[in-house]
């Protein structure tokens, strides 16, 4: 089990102490927001589905929402618009560091990455990298890691498998985990791939999330579990001791429930662990407290399986907490294999293995690091955990293709072969590695090992166990052994044992001198058959079936066993005598390395055997020595071992000395009778013999040719691969480019209708007014007009781009051009009557043509139609003329006017007549000269 909270403080687990980003190396605080934060992921469609899911969302709703796509980063991205018309919630891009506030949605923008820190959005570039967009992933990762429980992962419609990896930390660390349901999305490959995860908490149509989140939060809100306890868990005390004790029981409870129906004990957890997996259990089953739990465990037998899966969530990620991965490998992996015997493998073993991203780690820097050692040496990888599932999931060695967030693309090409939306582990790593079901806690330990890595299981366990099992680590490693911790994880709990190497990245020696603590297995075993000293007595015994073996061996015929490919797998004392190293490259096989008067009944007899002779002798074949000639009896037999059902074949030589006679050396036994017969017979089989094995030798040498033109194959399958892997990566790339081209495309379908319904209603405007208005460019072309407009300038729809001096009109107006260019070349308004040739007159009005972005790029002409307001005119000054003429010649009313200072503007004949002073003499005067002071005074 891996299950590493980031902002544990080292081995305490402090609820709200800074813990280190293992990415970037910098600190990162906990955040304080008492509200959800969900983390909506998307791609290919997710904007038409984001629409509906906000639609569905009330503007009130205690959460907030961060909304990550993946954009184009050289297009200028509207999400933020399109989305602000389904929701009265504010919807805002993100820029720069911004707080999060309950009630509102943000939303990434191109080209960028998002991050969580303290309540904070943060931004960082990203720069365009060949693969799969990881954006989703980043982000809810931080998000896991910063607000916990309180945190939500939805994974909306998408092309690829961009957030499987990261909404895994939002149920690590205690969050919900949610996928659009694939037969509602647009795209389904981002919702089945984070389904096929095995941790998705609900898989529901877009429509139906707003509600499911209403009805987690309300439950949240009263979930009550006991007090006393660590970590960020929610920790209410119920309102009475009664139910403070009632709570109790109920977690001590479902903990036996979980023993007795899945034989996991979790008496050794911490307990901030077990509430905190319990919290997220009774969110997903909507249940507020511990008693209703219980149950729901006594009613529905499956939840226990699913707690389970929750006690042991199996997380990691390859090469995590990069930097002290990074220190294994410049500084411990090179002196540990610089320091290994000749021929010495290097063991390793990685307890809480998870779903085995950390030993594929711990065996790509091995291969790394022995790859470069002459001779080179192997090594071996001992991955263990209790949860089966994730054992098998390890097995398959296949991963979402997120794992580019943390595979670099060196390893990536070296050690994965690229399988539709997943990587699957090469050969040469998965051979090194054995995956087994184990409990540290109970089980047997692994021996003789250089290294072990055990990186975020003791945090979850307290201090006894602790002890426990780093003394088991203790007695499983070499003398100069090392031990690989996580970075909250210390080995305090057992100080004399191990020696620090590297205390920042937790890198420990075995110390074998420092004296043993007794320390109690913490999980009884199974009941032995013997007593302890019964057993130590018996091993020390030699046992008469061993001494009948090596009796066996010492007095009966040598012999070699090999496999069902003939490889040698044990040679027995007195075989080497037959053994001869053929030249070119070393081989296990037997027949390349027997004595080559032996090889040719030797591959006959393996051939007989193979085709179903249970056993086949070989007598009497000759083999020359220094000494002098000797006889050879082989015999082949095949069996199966009860134990493996593997086929075995023995092979035993049987040697008959020779006895001279004469020159011919024949053996013993043979008549003189017919010395000329066998001597024929002997030259002729001797000559046989050459000739089988000269042709034998013709066909080892075609083999050979076979084999290097099964090389060059090989060679070219490589070079093919490798093209096939490089057209991969491209297809990656333009499937990730049509994502982000889907995206642009919805926001510029939304545009689109936008600037349609714009245009619409400016048309209609345009119209109501009833104002003919023309457009035009800076080369007098025109680009728009209204009807109104048609009918003075005799415009047609085809007219659109002709210049506009071209056209014909009804105005008398030589000075268009000159007012036109006047408009767009200084940047001034233009206003002119003008007469119609039909009697009317018109204002004519030119401005400047204004762009959004502040450019002149031609004129706007308005003719508005004064006639009827010049006809008013002509007869209002008619009017005042009448008046003038009439007010001047009366003899009965005096009439003048004053200005503002008080003196005569006009002056009647009425005035004249009544005043007796003439106009001359009065206009310009004050008005008061008129009156004598007596009408004054009476005035």
């Amino acid at each position: 089990m891996d299950d590493t909270p980031t902002k544990e403080a080292a081995a305490a687990g402090s609820p709200e102490g800074p813990g280190t980003d293992p990415e970037e190396d910098r600190i990162v605080v906990l955040s304080t927001l008492d509200f959800p934060i969900v983390g909506i992921g998307a791609s290919a469609g997710g904007l038409a589905a984001l629409a509906r899911f906000f639609e569905a969302m009330p503007a009130r709703n205690g959460m907030a929402f961060v909304v990550v796509l993946h954009l184009s980063p050289s297009h200028e991205s509207h999400a933020s618009e399109i989305l602000q018309r389904s929701t009265r919630m504010p919807v805002s891009q993100v820029r720069d560091s911004a707080p999060i506030e309950a009630d509102h949605v943000y939303v990434i923008p191109p080209g960028q990455q998002l991050t969580l820190s303290d309540g904070h959005l943060q931004l960082t570039e990203t720069e365009r990298v060949k693969g799969r967009p990881v954006a989703i992933d980043i982000f809810f990762r931080t998000l896991a890691q910063v607000h916990r429980t309180r945190a939500v992962s939805i994974v909306l419609s998408g092309v690829g498998s961009d957030g499987a990896v990261g909404l895994a930390d939002v149920k690590e660390h205690g969050g919900i985990t949610i996928a659009q349901a694939p037969e509602d999305a647009e795209q389904d490959g981002m919702p089945r791939a984070a389904i096929s995860t095995g941790l998705i908490d609900f898989v529901l149509p877009v429509v139906e999330m707003p509600q499911k989140l209403i009805d987690l939060w309300a439950n949240a809100r009263a979930i009550q579990l006991p007090a006393d306890v660590a970590d960020s868990v929610r920790a209410e005390p119920p309102a009475s001791l009664d139910a403070a004790r009632e709570a109790e029981k109920a977690l001590q409870e479902i903990m036996a429930l979980v023993q007795t129906r899945t034989r996991h004990d979790f008496r050794h957890y911490k307990r901030a662990t077990i509430l905190r997996r319990i919290e997220r259990r009774l969110q997903v089953r909507s249940v507020p407290h511990l008693p209703a739990y219980r149950d729901q465990l006594h009613q529905d037998p499956s939840e226990t399986r699913a707690l389970l899966q929750d006690l042991l969530i199996s997380v990691t990620n390859f090469f995590r907490d990069r930097l002290a991965f990074e220190a294994l490998e410049r500084d411990v992996l090179p002196t540990l294999v610089k320091e290994l015997e000749p021929g010495e493998d290097l063991r390793a073993w990685t307890p809480g293995c998870a779903t085995g991203e950390e030993a594929y780690s711990l065996a790509m820097l091995l291969h790394e690091a022995l790859g470069v050692r002459e001779p080179a040496a192997g090594f071996q990888i001992f991955a263990t955990d209790i949860d089966e599932r994730a054992i098998a999931i390890a097995r398959k060695g296949a991963y979402p293709g997120a794992i580019v967030t943390d595979v670099a693309p060196v390893r990536l090409r070296a050690y994965f072969n690229a399988a539709g939306e997943q990587f699957q582990v090469k050969k040469q790593v998965r051979d090194h590695v054995l995956f087994a079901s184990h409990n540290v806690l109970r089980d047997p330990p692994f021996s003789r090992l250089h290294l072990i890595c055990c990186r975020n299981l003791l945090i979850y366990l307290d201090r006894e166990a602790q002890a426990r099992i780093l003394e088991t680590f203790r007695a499983s490693l070499l003398p100069g052994g090392l031990l690989f911790l996580g970075s909250s994880e210390s080995a305090e709990a057992l100080p004399q044992a191990f020696t620090v190497v590297d205390k920042k990245h937790r890198i420990y020696r075995v110390n074998h001198s420092a004296a043993r603590p007794r320390v109690p297995p913490l999980i009884e075993p199974a009941p032995a058959l013997h007593r302890a000293g019964a057993a130590t007595e018996e091993r020390r015994k030699v046992r008469p079936v061993d001494l009948h073996a090596r009796a066996l061996e010492r007095f009966s015929a040598p012999s070699v066993l090999v496999d069902a490919d003939h490889n040698v797998l044990h040679v027995a004392n007195g075989a080497g005598r037959y053994f001869e190293m053929g030249s070119g490259v070393p081989s296990h096989n037997l027949v390349a390395n027997i004595a080559a008067p032996l090889r040719l009944e030797l591959r006959t007899a393996l051939l007989k055997v193979k085709l179903g002779d249970g056993g086949v002798e070989a007598r009497r074949i000759r083999v020359d020595r220094p000494e002098g000639p000797v006889f050879v009896d082989l015999t082949v037999r095949t069996f199966k071992d009860d134990h493996t059902g593997a086929e075995l074949t023995l092979v035993t030589f049987d040697e008959v000395p020779a006895v001279d006679d004469g020159a011919l050396g024949r053996p013993a036994g043979v008549s003189h009778g017919g010395a000329d017969a066998a001597i024929h017979l002997e030259a002729e089989i001797v000559r046989l013999k050459e000739q089988i094995q000269d042709v034998v030798e013709h066909a080892d040498i075609s083999t050979e040719e076979l084999k290097s033109s099964n090389e060059e194959l090989q060679a070219i399958n490589e070079e093919l691969r490798s093209a096939t892997e490089e057209l991969e990566t491209s297809k990656e790339e333009l499937q990730s480019t049509n994502e982000e081209l889907v995206t642009v495309n919805y926001e510029l379908a939304a545009k689109i209708e936008e600037s349609g319904k714009a245009k619409d209603d400016l048309q209609n405007m345009i119209a109501s007014i009833d104002i003919a208005t023309i457009f035009i460019d800076g080369a007098m072309r025109i680009q728009r007009y209204t009807p109104r407009a048609a009918e003075l300038f005799n415009l047609i729809a085809g007219d659109i781009g002709r210049s506009l001096l071209d056209i014909t009109h009804k105005l008398d107006y030589d000075e268009l051009a000159h007012d036109a260019e006047q408009a767009f070349k200084q940047l001034r308004t233009v206003e002119r009557e003008v007469a119609g040739t039909d009697g009317r007159t018109f204002l004519a009005r030119l401005l400047p043509y204004r762009t959004e972005g502040d450019r002149i790029e031609g004129a706007v002409l308005n003719f508005v139609d004064i006639s009827a307001l010049r006809d008013v005119e002509r007869r209002l000054e008619v009017g005042e003329e009448a008046l003038r003429v009439a007010a001047a010649t009366t003899k009965d009313f005096a009439i003048m006017t004053l200005d503002e200072a008080g003196l005569v503007t006009t002056w009647n004949a009425g005035a004249v007549r009544i005043f007796g002073y003439s106009t001359a003499e009065i206009v310009g005067q004050p008005a008061a000269v008129i009156f004598t002071p007596e009408d004054r005074a009476a005035g």
